[in-house]
């Protein structure tokens, strides 16, 4: 289903059959991950697509520009993403104002946000949706692990820098990893029984 949001942008759905879909939206989860990583240090949590998740792309005349995906129990934003080429030209406020508008409570995102997302909370009074205890827990205990893995993966040696922190060359192939196997885990399944291979 395709909603119109101005002239040229659109919500388009994420179908899992098209390769062109996974491909895309692989790539652009790939780069959410790269760039919050060299914003905060390390995996940024949220995903375009999973069970509970509805991902849609936002497109600007044809060409895909990011994408959100929506937490449906929670009615909350898991992640808003749109490509540096397209920023500045208000797909984030209309995306999230037109899927506000039909919500039937009022939109959430979830948190943690960058600043530019917590700013444009505020402005679309949206509310934030923090994450639960246990889900808070279950989060560093992943983040410890992938710090691990990172780590021991390592070919590099001692290195400049905090000696606590994991290689940032290595990290960042990890995430790309954690991008395409996330991807793989949702979209396969579905081609599979569709009768189509694998990504």
């Amino acid at each position: 289903m395709t909603v119109h949001l101005g002239p040229g942008v659109t919500l388009e759905g994420f179908d899992p059959l098209r390769a062109e879909d996974v491909a895309s939206m692989r790539d652009m989860f790939t780069d959410y991950l790269l760039e919050e990583f060299d914003r905060i240090g390390e995996l940024a949590f949220g995903a375009p697509i999973g069970d509970h998740l509805a991902g849609t792309f936002i497109r600007y005349d044809g060409a895909d520009a990011g994408f959100m995906s929506v937490d449906v129990g929670r009615m909350a934003v898991e992640v808003i993403y749109v490509v540096p080429a397209h920023r500045g030209k208000g797909l984030a406020r209309m995306a999230l104002e037109e899927t506000n508008q039909s919500c039937p409570q009022t939109l959430a995102l979830k948190t943690p946000l960058s600043p530019g997302g917590e700013a444009l909370a505020n402005r679309l009074g949206l509310r934030l949706a923090h994450n639960f205890p246990h889900e808070e827990a279950k989060n560093q205990e992943f983040l410890q692990l992938m710090r691990e893995q990172v780590k021991q993966a390592c070919p590099h040696g001692k290195r400049p820098g905090d000696p606590r922190k994991p290689c940032p060359r290595c990290y960042r192939k990890a995430l790309r990893r954690y991008a395409a196997a996330g991807m793989a885990k949702h979209v396969n399944p579905v081609r599979t029984r569709a009768g189509l291979p694998p990504v």
